[in-house]
């Protein structure tokens, strides 16, 4: 007879730990009812796309608009499912970094050494909880286990403020939706929370009423959420066969085998806040009124971060579902993310979780419990002005590849970049006037482009100023990961007209040999060199770079439509504007949702960056290993 490894789930409550994991599921599907309704809402107050419900012309019935609308939420080329598909690798990794740690017990053999090191023991337990795969429900009662097992209260604090906050899960999905520079953020203001809340634990560790026989409610039941046989306290260890993995170790020696039902079971327990995220994700960036996001996550109020702090502490925020919404949110504003505010919000929101105050409240008594409250708010705060004002700077969008090991650039004046699409990412806004966009739309097979209001910065004579050739080069690279052509190594700069945008005044021999040590063939071209835009020029490059001149010279009716058809094509562009007639580039950058409002001085120089060249280093490294996953 075969031996039986997926035997059934008993229906019985597990006498040690119960049932409550139900409590979060309940949970996530208020959110995902409460997203729901705000679609409807939409559609009542609005229609489909942004139309009126009715029309004397052709009245629609509720039902079908709303059954439309759905449509395109779950299967547009820029909807949920489609978002999902591109999240799975770094799903599928993340779990099974999950599947190995839970499988051979590395989070468990750390734990054991907590109680050997003193005040290192916080600094150990932080790392223990960021590599730690539990829920927030998970991190509590594991805590719990780890003080009956006689861990002093204040490492075990500092995992519980961790563990929420990031996982190997996290880790990865971070590095996808908001790229390697905010995953190297995030890992430290996780690690820092976890110091913060051990050390000041510690501190009030030996007065009255913070000792380990005075924090826990009498007669309170522990609950557990994995239900595993890994808790450090045997009174609380467990066999049950609740979970799948432990179905499958209790019948079999294999390690291999139960490595893969443990990263089986990973699916569900990670997924399903993927799937919240992403959904969550979506249909704020759709339906919340702009006016909502931008009041709290746009620039100009320093006190973003608090009510941002405040308003995350009720919310049922998991550590997976942040960094999609914060994505979704950058898309739906028409200037740079205030970095500080989303940073308290991927914070603040996870380390609160509904289901853990509420285990918090009935196992510990309440001057613990109002300590946990104090550590995670006072922290997050910190932890969010301290970047807002030591590495953050207003008007960038952090972590943008443009601007990698890019710390400034050379200003004067610029003209005034305006987004009017949702593919479209402002880059730099300083003084809240745009001066870098992006453009992206690979799910309809579409190149990149780049818009710089600076052409200043791309003249010859600027090369070696600031970071100018650095940034340049940037472009390139961003143009050509991201391009679908095949020639995207191959570069076209082409001069339209007279003054700033004449090709010999453009690019300097240092920028062009930047450009050919990262892989580039550079041609420079004038009007006179070719006189116009053909399909058999266009053909040649991936990149073609725009240089629009002082006399106001543009393109033609049929050049626009071929460069159209180029991006269609998955080629990629810059396009810069002249400061004396940004008209001559206006009706090719309409077609991208950008138009051109005006001239900014910007002063001689654009501060871009105050991060140290370890933390660029390390999220050069991060970036390495995020195209490795890719390519995977």
């Amino acid at each position: 007879m075969a031996l039986n490894l997926f035997g059934t789930k008993p229906r019985e409550a597990c006498e040690v730990h119960g049932h409550h994991g139900g409590s979060g599921n309940r949970m996530l599907a208020a959110m995902v009812l409460i997203s729901f309704a705000l679609v409807v809402w939409h559609v009542l107050s609005s229609g489909t796309g942004g139309h009126l419900a009715s029309s004397e012309a052709a009245p629609v019935s509720f039902p079908v608009l709303l059954g439309s609308e759905l449509r395109e939420l779950l299967f547009d080329k820029h909807g949920i499912l489609m978002e999902l598909w591109e999240v799975l690798p770094y799903f599928l990794v993340g779990i099974i970094i999950a599947g190995y740690l839970r499988t051979f017990k590395v989070a468990v053999k750390l734990q054991a050494k907590l109680r050997k090191y003193g005040v290192l023991s916080v600094f150990l337990a932080s790392f223990v909880g960021i590599i730690t795969p539990l829920c927030a429900c998970g991190t509590v009662t594991t805590a719990l286990g780890l003080l009956l097992a006689g861990i002093p209260l204040a490492p075990v604090m500092a995992l519980m403020v961790t563990s929420p906050l990031l996982s190997p899960s996290t880790y990865l999905l971070t590095l996808n939706d908001l790229g390697p520079e905010w995953t190297v953020i995030r890992t430290v203001s996780a690690f820092a929370m976890g110091i913060f809340a051990g050390l000041l634990t510690l501190a009030l560790g030996r007065r009255s009423g913070f000792r380990k026989e005075d924090i826990f409610i009498e007669g309170a039941l522990v609950r557990g959420d994995f239900h595993d046989e890994d808790y450090p306290d045997e009174r609380l260890r467990c066999s049950c066969r609740r979970n799948f993995g432990n179905r499958v170790a209790v019948r079999t020696g294999s390690k291999f085998l139960i490595f893969l039902a443990k990263t089986v079971e990973m699916v569900w327990v990670v997924g399903k806040y993927v799937i919240v995220g992403v959904v969550i994700g979506a249909v704020v960036e759709r339906y919340l009124p702009r006016e909502w996001v931008v009041r709290f996550f746009g620039q100009g109020d320093p006190l973003n971060i608090v009510w941002v702090t405040l308003a995350s502490v009720p919310m049922f925020l998991h550590q997976i579902s942040a960094s999609s919404i914060v994505y979704h949110i950058k898309g739906s504003l028409e200037g740079t993310l205030d970095a500080g505010a989303a940073l308290a919000f991927m914070i603040g929101g996870p380390v609160t979780a509904v289901p853990t105050m509420v285990l918090f409240w009935s196992f510990f008594r309440k001057r613990v419990f109002f300590l946990y409250m104090f550590a995670c708010l006072s922290g997050t705060l910190l932890i969010a002005y301290g970047f807002q004002y030591l590495v953050f700077v207003p008007g960038v969008d952090v972590g943008n590849p443009l601007l990698k090991g890019v710390g400034s650039l050379s200003g004067g004046e610029a003209v005034v970049i305006r987004k009017h699409d949702p593919n479209v990412r402002m880059v730099m806004d300083p003084a809240g006037k745009g001066a870098v966009a992006t453009y992206s739309n690979a799910a309809d097979g579409r190149g990149p482009v780049v818009f710089d209001g600076a052409q200043g910065r791309f003249a010859a004579a600027m090369a070696d100023r600031c970071d100018n050739r650095v940034y340049i080069g940037n472009i390139a690279d961003w143009l050509g990961e991201n391009s679908l052509a095949a020639a995207s190594s191959k570069i076209l700069v082409y001069s339209l007209g007279s003054g700033s945008g004449d090709a010999a005044a453009l690019l300097g021999d240092t920028v062009l040999a930047e450009l050919k040590g990262r892989g580039f063939t550079v041609r420079k071209a004038t009007r006179n060199d070719v006189p116009r835009l053909t399909e058999g020029v266009l053909a040649e490059y991936g990149q073609v770079w725009l240089f629009f001149g002082d006399d106001g010279a543009g393109l033609s009716d049929a050049e626009i439509k071929l460069l159209a058809d180029h991006n269609a094509a998955g080629g990629a562009a810059l396009v810069v504007p002249s400061r004396l007639q940004p008209g001559g580039a206006a009706p090719l950058a309409s077609r991208y949702g950008v138009t051109f409002s005006g001239v900014a001085d910007n002063g001689p120089e654009v501060r871009v960056a105050t991060a140290s060249a370890a933390f660029s280093r390390t999220a050069q490294w991060l970036g390495t290993v995020l195209k490795l996953v890719k390519k995977a």
